[in-house]
């Protein structure tokens, strides 16, 4: 079994980024293929067997932290701005690049949930990519959202936004709420059982906070990566989607067709 190796390289604005390296055994540059996690999720949400998997069949594996959440720095904890995220990966890429490990012409992304909404965008707009997968990727977070957000619950949402932003014009730090709640009374981003589980899973200690910032909602509202998949071009592109997504990229292992 491949080793992982704690390592940190640099992303924009001085923020470290913490990541796994998975080297496999020395025999000069191969392919690489660069991982991170989904919506408020870390490398320790059960990346790691997909990482090793990875690196058993010969891959470089690098699998790192979004900014404000695990090992990562930044100094507001639990605020997700996707294309910040989309930045920082592609800082990743280029941190495999430098690698003696890596043949930086064989560099391949995998993102799942909201991060495979990431690899769509980076697939049609970093040349570099070979291949991408995207796993059950967020493809219309506006779509998304009458299932998330009842249209009775939406005025309610949509005041806590305007009031947060107002508030951030005082000079007050972003209103927070929970990323999972089970308890109807309690400001949360997830409230389904299978999130629950998932978020809640035993991580180490320090490593994760149930808490994102108000306003990571919001810009996930107006986050349309599904926008992006006619400029794939000839990135080879896999997608695992959840049966309720009806459409994906044409060039798409999984064969089902973009929507007209």
């Amino acid at each position: 079994m491949v080793s992982g190796l704690d390592i940190i390289f640099p992303a924009e604005g001085g923020v470290q980024l913490g990541a796994w390296l998975f080297p496999p055994e020395p025999s000069g540059p191969g392919p690489a293929i660069t991982m991170a996690h989904g919506y408020a999720g870390t490398r320790e949400h059960g990346l790691e067997r997909f990482a090793r998997a990875f690196a058993d069949a010969g891959l470089v594996v690098l699998v790192h932290d979004h900014r404000n959440f695990g090992t990562s720095g930044g100094a507001q904890r639990g605020d997700i701005d996707p294309w910040q995220q989309i930045a920082d990966w592609r800082r990743a890429n280029s941190y495999l690049e430098t690698r003696p490990e890596v043949d930086a012409k064989r560099i391949g992304l995998w993102g799942t949930s909201y991060a495979g909404g990431h690899a769509i965008v980076l697939g049609a707009t970093d040349r570099r990519l070979r291949c991408i997968v995207a796993q059950a990727p967020t493809i219309s977070r506006y779509e998304q959202g009458p299932r998330r957000v009842s249209p009775d619950a939406l005025p309610a949402l949509e005041g806590a936004f305007n009031t947060d932003e107002r508030a951030q014009l005082r000079g007050e730090p972003p209103r927070r709420q929970a990323v999972v709640s089970a308890d109807p009374s309690v400001p949360a981003a997830y409230r389904a059982l299978e999130a629950i589980d998932f978020y809640l899973q035993p991580v180490p200690a320090g490593h994760w906070d149930n808490e994102v910032t108000l306003r990571s909602t919001r810009a996930a509202r107006m986050y349309e990566p599904g926008n992006w998949n006619s400029r794939l071009a000839d990135a080879v592109v896999a997608c695992s989607r959840p049966r309720r997504q009806d459409h994906c990229h044409r060039r798409c292992t999984c064969g089902l067709r973009t929507r007209a």
